[in-house]
């Protein structure tokens, strides 16, 4: 693969790509029909046009707006949505955002680009936090030494508490392998199985030594290689999209029934 851009280029790309839901943008552009009587582009033909920066296009169509297309394009495992004008002289690697609500187009498409397999997913040894009734499930990939995370569960705990049909599956790990503190927390509250302990972990507290041996933590950390998981918490939704970050219950509640 050629050099896809300098890091510098594309540093807040990618990083605010990663970020806040927002509404799907294909939606978005106006008069597709009328546009596309004029102007085509082939996957093949924008990686002409993008041959200096990129030779993996995957997939194009009509971008957030008229006059520009999206190209879509795989980079270490992900994809991610570039902009062309319909000139094909003008490149936009950068994020799309509607100024009504200051919904990020860019993120939500990077998230339904890169939505994963669920049912792959092994949540045998997460501690489930809410009803075992709940049918909509969250998997959460969280280290309880990380702020974020320790914020994160918080809301967890008050979006149950106010919605009984959702519920969280924890798989604690540690950011950082090495950690063996943290990665020890980790498996007492895997072999424990218990909530208690996960809000204990969470709350900073000493936790008591394992009770068992378990591969779980070592489980965890090559699925989140092999997500491309950069960062805690992530949350994977039901259908797959995942969410980085810290979010408040209220809004979690809204993006799992419904809304971007």
């Amino acid at each position: 693969m050629k050099p896809f851009l300098p890091a510098c280029v594309l540093a807040a790309f990618l990083v605010l790509c990663l970020s806040a839901p927002a509404a799907a943008f294909r939606k978005e552009a106006g008069a597709p029909g009328e546009c596309g009587e004029c102007h085509k582009l082939t996957k093949e033909e924008a990686g002409k046009v993008l041959g200096k920066i990129a030779d993996n296009v995957v997939a194009v169509a009509p971008g957030p707006f008229p006059g520009v297309w999206e190209v879509d394009v795989v980079r270490n495992g992900k994809t991610y949505p570039l902009y062309l004008d319909y000139s094909l002289k003008y490149f936009f690697s950068g994020q799309f955002i509607r100024l009504s609500d200051m919904a990020n187009l860019t993120g939500q498409r990077y998230q339904d680009l890169n939505r994963v397999d669920v049912a792959s997913i092994p949540v045998r040894d997460a501690i489930r936090v809410g009803s075992k009734a709940a049918k909509k499930t969250v998997i959460v990939l969280s280290d309880p030494t990380c702020p974020h995370c320790v914020r994160l569960h918080g809301e967890i705990k008050k979006a149950v508490a106010k919605d009984p049909d959702v519920a969280f599956f924890v798989m604690p790990y540690p950011r950082n392998p090495k950690d063996i503190a943290t990665y020890r927390k980790c498996q007492a509250v895997i072999c424990s199985k218990s909530e208690k302990l996960l809000d204990d972990a969470y709350a900073g507290k000493a936790l008591p030594e394992p009770t068992c041996k378990t591969g779980a933590v070592d489980d965890t950390i090559r699925l989140t290689e092999r997500l491309k998981i950069e960062g805690t918490p992530t949350m994977i939704l039901p259908d797959g999209r995942m969410i980085g970050g810290y979010m408040e219950a209220e809004a979690l509640l809204s993006l799992l029934n419904g809304g971007r």
